[in-house]
């Protein structure tokens, strides 16, 4: 197997890992509000479904673990994906018909899907690309995946609360053009060496475990990747809420707010990587973003709502597009440093890596123990 990634699948990756965003976007900035508002739902209450569906995904990730390496990367994308799009109709019909619990099984399924669509794709992205460009590929791919979070925002922001179960249609739809350009210019990593002996041997999932958090920078990687995508998850959840309660804003503002402090994102990650490639200075650049993190998210929890709404807004989107100038660094750094470390049959690796993206939310169960 070629290590350098023609341009043309180069560029199918890329356009994919973008279209994939867009449809993750929709639904992961809207899933809390419709939670909250459309079924009524209590803050705590919907904590703890975000809680139970990260455990619910846990345990199907540590079944896939067990469960080993496969070259059939392509019908892996296109099963769940399929999955996803009913899933996401249902989820549709049951906010209009107010199905609460089945609104919540759906969701389940929704929150394990596209993580694993993700580590397929990286499992793609391993096999083609050469350890020397990581930095750089991986900021290409942090763009194109980050874009979207500039883009469904305003776009949101011209909907009302009443009015946000129709993500869930546009969302379903974004999934057509991801399957489009995966399956005309792609292919499987159909002979990755050692593979057949690997799938042959006996999986112990404590022993897979054990090995990958006894290597210091996967467990160091897993670590900081929770961390992260805690911090994320928890804006996710509820920086929505919280404006829509607290400060009263409607998605018009709370639309340009999330927009604006995603910028970061597309703005540095891509020169950033580079930078990494030739300097090898992940561990200074991550020192200074989470810094940087830590100062303008304190901050943002400083600003008053009785300052005025055309204050209040403009320090919020102020402080949080600062704090993720920080975010944007932590996460290049690390994404870096990882995918330089690890190769495309490094199944265990990859998989925790992506089951990062879904862990903290377990933690919503612990949460509610301080809220209660």
């Amino acid at each position: 197997m070629e290590k350098y990634l023609s341009i043309r699948i180069q560029t199918a990756l890329y356009i994919s890992i973008f279209f994939i965003s867009l449809h993750h976007v929709f639904v992961y900035l809207t899933n809390s509000s419709i939670l909250r508002y459309t079924f009524d739902l209590q803050t705590g209450e919907v904590i703890a479904i975000y809680g139970l569906a990260s455990l619910f995904g846990i345990c199907v990730y540590l079944i896939l673990l067990k469960r080993g390496l496969t070259n059939n990367i392509k019908i892996n994308i296109y099963t769940t994906a399929i999955i996803e799009i009913i899933c996401l109709a249902l989820m549709y019909y049951s906010s209009l018909n107010n199905h609460v619990y089945l609104f919540i099984g759906l969701f389940f399924v929704h929150h394990l899907l596209t993580p694993y669509i993700l580590f397929n794709l990286d499992t793609l992205f391993e096999t083609y690309t050469h350890i020397k460009d990581r930095g750089k590929s991986r900021g290409i791919y942090l763009t194109a995946w980050n874009i979207p979070f500039i883009i469904i925002p305003i776009i949101m922001s011209t909907l009302s609360v009443s009015k946000l179960p129709v993500v869930y249609i546009a969302s379903s739809i974004l999934l057509l053009p991801f399957l489009f350009f995966i399956f005309t210019y792609t292919k499987d990593p159909g002979n990755i060496r050692d593979i057949e002996v690997i799938k042959k041997q006996k999986v112990d999932l404590i022993k897979l475990l054990k090995g990958f958090f006894k290597d210091k920078l996967d467990r160091n990687s897993f670590i900081i990747q929770c961390c992260l995508h805690l911090y994320y998850g928890s804006l996710a959840i509820m920086l929505p809420i919280y404006l829509h309660s607290v400060f009263m804003f409607e998605w018009n503002k709370i639309g340009l707010i999330l927009a604006a402090m995603t910028m970061p994102f597309i703005l540095i990650q891509i020169p950033f990587g580079n930078i990494e490639d030739k300097k090898h200075n992940e561990k200074t650049l991550f020192k200074i973003g989470l810094f940087i993190m830590i100062l303008f998210t304190t901050l943002t929890l400083l600003i008053n709502p009785n300052i005025g709404d055309d204050i209040s807004f403009l320090l919020l989107i102020t402080f949080l597009f600062l704090s993720h100038v920080g975010c944007s660094l932590v996460e290049i750094s690390i994404e870096s440093r990882f995918y330089k470390h690890i190769t495309e049959r490094d199944h265990t690796a990859l998989l925790m890596f992506r089951m990062a993206r879904i862990v903290p939310y377990s933690l919503g169960i612990l949460a509610l123990l301080f809220i209660s």
